[in-house]
């Protein structure tokens, strides 16, 4: 009966053992908040650029990271919550993280929670200067988390994406179309957070998304979506 109670006794501890072992790598895990905007979408991975982080993850600031992404990540849209996929997210935009590692360099990092931000600012005033591949705008009216750029003359980046839009009939035109003078609203991408600590937009490059030119007209205010919250904290 004795020799029973020893073997039962070891058999509890072996079994106890792995449970055990889990229980102290989790414990070791630490956590990370950082946000960034997106470079890659893999099948299990997100790759960005780092442009903001926590105060205790300075060392990730500026750097190219790769973050595994599991089934129990928690992937949401910035706006309203709602539930979203891996598969939801595109390169240039910007998300906020949280996500843990057992070391220390920071090698390896598995996302927790994925909240996803559209890199979406407004602008409104007059053109100041046409280029092959650019723009200047006066700005005269901004979306709520742009007035920093209210009464500068800002320089918008185009590319091969960007959508120009002429009057109320939305008539497709060209970046040759733009005129000095000519009064336009503009949605851009911006590269970085606006409210991050140390952002400077007289630095940063910002790019057209959609230029609607309403020539001598009063420009609009945006729409509901053109303003969105990407300035706002992740």
């Amino acid at each position: 009966m004795r020799k029973f109670s020893v073997i039962a006794a070891a058999a509890i501890v072996f079994a106890v053992l792995p449970f055990g072992a889990a229980a102290a790598t989790q414990a070791k895990a630490q956590a990370h908040w950082f946000a960034g905007s997106v470079t890659a979408v893999g099948a299990d991975s997100l790759s960005l650029n780092v442009l903001w982080t926590g105060p205790k993850d300075g060392q990730l600031n500026g750097q190219a990271v790769t973050v595994a992404v599991n089934a129990d990540t928690q992937i949401v849209n910035g706006k309203d919550h709602s539930t979203a996929q891996l598969s939801d997210i595109k390169p240039g935009d910007l998300v906020g993280l949280r996500a843990v590692s057992t070391d220390s360099t920071l090698a390896s990092l598995t996302a927790v929670h994925i909240r996803i931000w559209c890199n979406c600012h407004w602008i409104g005033g007059t053109i100041s200067a046409v280029g092959t591949s650019s723009f200047n705008v006066q700005v005269v009216r901004s979306g709520p988390y742009d007035t920093v750029l209210k009464s500068h003359d800002v320089t918008i980046q185009v590319n091969g994406a960007t959508v120009y839009l002429k009057g109320k009939d939305k008539t497709a035109i060209a970046l040759s179309d733009l005129k000095v003078g000519d009064r336009v609203g503009v949605v851009f991408a911006a590269d970085g957070f606006f409210k991050a600590p140390g952002f400077d937009p007289s630095k940063a490059t910002f790019t057209a998304k959609r230029v609607h030119d309403w020539q001598r007209q009063q420009v609009p205010p945006p729409s509901s979506d053109a303003g969105a919250a990407a300035g706002t904290t992740p």
